[in-house]
């Protein structure tokens, strides 16, 4: 795994995020890309993941999350604001990311997850979650949970498309992104 500044990254921004992909995700993939975009628009330095989910990675996924966001955040400037925008597989590190106390975004989340179902149940963070009806990692988004906002966005599947609906599914993500930026501005 290796991370990079996103381009028009500042390294003298004082607020510093974190995008995690998905296993078949990249952080070129339009929620992502546009998600950072919007990040590096509103002052934020963005550091990207890059990674290639093998055995290793599939032997201890939480682990694996959480190096690459470590150092990731280890190769980008030194900041007291810092978010993790994680991807499906990225979601892995939200166990990590509680327990460091940095906010999140996650992006089609593994709520079917055990320890990532367990964080939610047992935090305090309010850290956003967005993903679609017809999503089976989604899970229903279930909303019991002590903390967190969860989106939810009708017909989306894993990657928030709405399958042969492009217009929709364009729809879908700006939705999304809208929350993201929403939830980004109250940091």
């Amino acid at each position: 795994m290796d991370s990079f500044a996103w381009r028009g990254s500042d390294a003298a921004q004082s607020k510093v995020a974190v995008l995690l992909p998905g296993a078949n995700y990249p952080v070129e993939a339009p929620l992502l890309y546009w998600a950072a975009q919007m990040l590096v628009d509103s002052g934020w330095h963005v550091q990207a993941v890059r990674w290639v989910i093998d055995d290793a990675a599939r032997s201890d996924p939480y682990s694996f999350a959480s190096r690459a966001a470590e150092q990731a955040f280890a190769e980008a400037p030194p900041s007291d604001t810092k978010l993790i925008i994680g991807k499906s597989f990225g979601s892995l590190c939200l166990p990590w990311s509680d327990e460091a106390g940095i906010d999140g975004v996650w992006l089609t989340p593994l709520l079917t997850d055990g320890k990532v179902r367990e964080t939610l149940a047992s935090t305090s963070r309010r850290d956003l979650l967005i993903g679609g009806t017809e999503d089976e990692a989604w899970d229903g988004g279930r909303r019991h949970e002590k903390a967190g906002t969860f989106i939810e966005i009708a017909g989306a599947n894993h990657r928030l498309q709405i399958p042969g609906a492009w217009e929709a599914s364009l729809d879908a993500h700006r939705e999304a992104l809208t929350h993201i930026e929403n939830f980004v501005a109250a940091l």
